[in-house]
């Protein structure tokens, strides 16, 4: 069986996230969809997934695991709240 990963359908990617302990933080890879997924030629199952993995090595992610996914979420999620506010 051959995994495919499609960059916008998370349920082919967060097991991958969940396997190298890393947080899924929905914007962050909505911003690196956005900006690497312009050319759909160049993108691959790997292209964000990568840079995904890469981005949550970063200083300011790397005291983060899977565990913190909902966490990290919610905090997003009151941030635009107060911002809207």
């Amino acid at each position: 069986m051959t995994m495919r990963v499609d960059n916008w359908n998370p349920d082919t990617y967060l097991w991958i996230l969940q396997e190298a302990d890393v947080p899924y933080i929905p914007d962050e890879w909505n911003k690196l969809l956005a900006s690497y997924g312009r050319n759909a030629k160049k993108l691959t199952g790997m292209t964000i997934l990568g840079r995904y993995l890469s981005k949550m090595k970063l200083k300011q992610y790397g005291d983060y695991r899977w565990s913190d996914t909902e966490h990290l979420q919610e905090l997003a999620k009151n941030k635009i709240e107060q911002t809207m506010k």
